[in-house]
């Protein structure tokens, strides 16, 4: 076995199968009767805000130029070239899975047919599905017209394999449906599905609508009450319990059709997650072990923070007392998880662990759900700090992560970062875990997280407007443009704006005829004012949001304008980080990089990324008992088109070298255009 493949081979071991080799149990029906709630009356909650087809907004600016590098130059144009023998097998047609010894490829590993890897048939339908989903909403979203026309190509393939009962998905009619331990049976369908419908909302192909309809319909046939549950399996690797984030196209496929029974669904699929209890550590969301107040999450990060859109989506449709408890531990659990630059560490397990900026690193997949959650979060509650979150976790830990020129990102990276030396930052640097490094496939590890990435801005994009009762809600921040119907009348709103480099946006308003409607502007919790300026309009302020109530016409204006101060943020551990509206800002240390190797694809390469120098050791922040800013002065650059790299803004204060004794002048920048930076300061007084 080469090396690298034993150092692959060793973490795969070590992240997938050592830490629930004594976590697994005979999947048996939980002994008390706490979920007996569960056939108790419903009392739905309305959800504050109703999400638009994912059709009705487009970006503009810097993240429409930053999803036109990824779907023309990116490894999210070519990652079936990168990694072809993972994309592309024909695993939801011809190659689908038909006896348990259809051993998957999940990268580089040597895999040898043990029965944790028969068990983990599902890779390559996770792979191929959440890469195809980013891809996908990559080239509608751009309008790249080769790109578009790669995943028609797609699509129509697998239309024509859909089966004449219905069925989509990755196994044969030997084993789907029909599983007595680890399968993917939901979760591959459900990165296909998600893939599907977002295909159908963007170009209004209702034969794709009609085909996950069908294939839906088969699915829950086959899982539920009267028949088998797709939990009562006798263990877990993690397919079986990522399949509980099917609730996400029960609750696309609702808001589509406006169908209660997939909404039914997926409260059924959570109650039976809850009712098993499968393997622990893929269970933190599970009801009985959210009750367990006493403990942390232990689990695989990305599971945990998936599964808290479908405990809040079952939450909601039922209104059930006990499920807000739950969810209530939940949120409690996950403020241990926090790192300062806004995402929950993930390196793949939790553990018990509390969050740490050297030590505890943030895998993407894990960032990606989380971030998904709180935009899920916000449209149910309209709170105005699960926004917030959802903007400082994608505009710093996962902007990041990603090289930039979009052709690799980081597995796992900490917020700390002070070199990415295929070690681990748990371990002081020292030792090996191939995750590490910046990459376009990370297939010595597992081909997950770049097909993850993909998926970044589509979804930020898809959430940045929502509907309410009295028109529409600017939930998130940035240059987009929305296109919907209000009252029946064709309506547009273009928002011009460097965000978050500038505090200032402009909403151009374009109305086919004068129409009354109010305008939700968010008012972040960064912001200690806020200003709107929209002629002849009422302008009320409600629980976080302004207001804006008029008959609007083509030609209308809304000026907003925040004044974002910097504030300083106290870490667990005593340091310091420095934050100015959605931005954290990091020193970035100066750095070489070496290249380890080469892929097929010209341009692409794996690299490792050293410190030029130690200085950043020595660094600690000057205390000002006059400022509570540290002294620190901002400094915009609003004009530049690729802000995050070649943009200048910046903080500029002093520090405090503990070498030399002496203080001396220091630039402080965005974390999300770093590479390796230094997030968290000590205070020298």
């Amino acid at each position: 076995m080469k090396k690298q493949y034993q150092y692959s081979y060793i973490i795969f071991i070590f992240c997938y199968v050592f830490p629930f080799l004594n976590a697994n149990a005979q999947s048996t029906k939980t002994g008390d009767d706490s979920l007996l709630f569960f056939k108790n009356p419903r009392l739905p909650i309305q959800s504050s805000f109703e999400n638009l087809p994912i059709n009705a907004i487009k970006p503009e600016g810097w993240i429409k130029k930053i999803m036109q590098q990824d779907i023309s130059q990116g490894f999210v144009a070519v990652l079936d070239q990168l990694v072809p023998k993972i994309i592309n097998e024909d695993i939801y047609y011809t190659a689908r899975r038909k006896s348990k010894t259809d051993i998957p490829n999940a990268g580089t590993q040597v895999l040898t047919g043990a029965d944790w890897e028969i068990s983990m048939q599902w890779w390559g339908g996770e792979t191929q599905g959440n890469w195809w989903d980013g891809f996908v909403r990559n080239a509608y979203m751009t309008n790249d017209s080769a790109a578009m026309s790669k995943a028609d190509n797609f699509v129509n393939h697998i239309l024509a394999s859909q089966d004449d009962d219905g069925y989509i998905g990755i196994y044969g009619k030997e084993l789907r449906y029909n599983h007595d331990a680890d399968n993917g049976e939901l979760w591959s369908q459900t990165t296909l599905f998600r893939t599907l419908l977002g295909y159908y909302e963007l170009s209004g192909k209702k034969n794709v609508l009609e085909a996950v309809i069908k294939a839906m319909n088969l699915t829950m046939a086959r899982y539920n009450e009267n028949t088998v549950s797709p939990f009562n399996v006798k263990n877990d690797f993690g397919g079986v319990t990522h399949g509980l984030i099917m609730t996400d196209v029960c609750e696309t496929l609702y808001r589509i059709t406006s169908n209660k029974k997939y909404i039914d669904f997926a409260v059924y699929l959570y109650g039976e997650f809850s009712k098993y209890p499968l393997n622990r550590y893929f269970n933190d969301i599970r009801y009985a072990s959210l009750m367990a107040t006493d403990s942390l999450f232990i689990g695989h990060a990305a599971h945990t923070y998936e599964h808290m859109r479908s405990l809040l989506l079952a939450y909601h449709s039922t209104g059930y007392t006990q499920l807000k408890q739950a969810y209530s531990n939940a949120l409690k659990k996950l403020d241990y998880c926090m790192l300062p630059g806004g995402a929950g560490f993930g390196d793949e397990f939790l553990l018990g662990r509390k969050a740490n900026a050297d030590s505890s690193a943030a895998e993407y997949c894990a960032m990606l759900e989380l971030r998904n959650f709180f935009t899920s979060a916000v449209q149910k509650t309209s709170a105005v700090e699960f926004a917030d979150k959802a903007e400082k976790l994608t505009f710093n830990s996962m902007q990041g992560a990603r090289y930039n020129d979009g052709k690799g990102i980081t597995y796992c990276k900490p917020d700390n970062c002070i070199v990415l030396n295929e070690k681990s930052p748990l371990s002081g640097f020292t030792q090996n875990d191939v995750r590490y490094k910046y990459s376009p496939t990370h297939a010595d590890a597992a081909v997950c997280c770049n097909p993850n990435y993909g998926r970044n801005f589509p979804y930020y994009v898809s959430s940045m407007w929502m509907k309410s009762v009295e028109g529409f809600v600017a939930v998130l921040y940035g240059p987009a443009i929305l296109t919907a119907k209000y009252a029946g009348v064709p309506i547009t709103i273009k928002e011009e704006t460097t965000y978050p480099f500038s505090d200032k946006i402009d909403f151009i308003i374009t109305a086919e005829t004068e129409t009354q409607f109010s305008v939700y502007l968010r008012k972040p919790g960064w912001s200690a004012k806020a200003t709107v300026n929209a002629k002849g309009a009422v302008v009320k302020e409600n629980n976080g949001y302004f207001i804006i109530t008029k008959k609007w016409k083509t030609g209308d204006k809304i000026n907003y304008t925040l004044q974002n101060n910097i504030e300083v943020v106290q870490t667990s551990t005593g340091e310091i980080t420095l934050q100015r509206g959605a931005i954290v800002y990091a020193l970035s240390i100066p750095n070489k990089e070496e290249k380890i190797k080469d892929y097929p694809v010209a341009g692409f390469k794996d690299l490792l990324v050293y410190a030029a120098d130690s200085s950043f050791r020595n660094v600690q922040l000057h205390h000002s008992a006059k400022k509570n800013d540290y002294g620190f002065i901002f400094t915009a650059d609003e004009k530049n088109v690729n802000p995050w790299y070649e943009g200048s803004t910046h903080l500029t204060g002093r520090i405090f070298n503990t070498e030399t004794n002496t203080y001396a002048e220091i630039h402080l920048v965005p974390m999300g255009g770093t590479v390796l930076r230094k997030v968290t300061f000590m205070v020298h007084d």
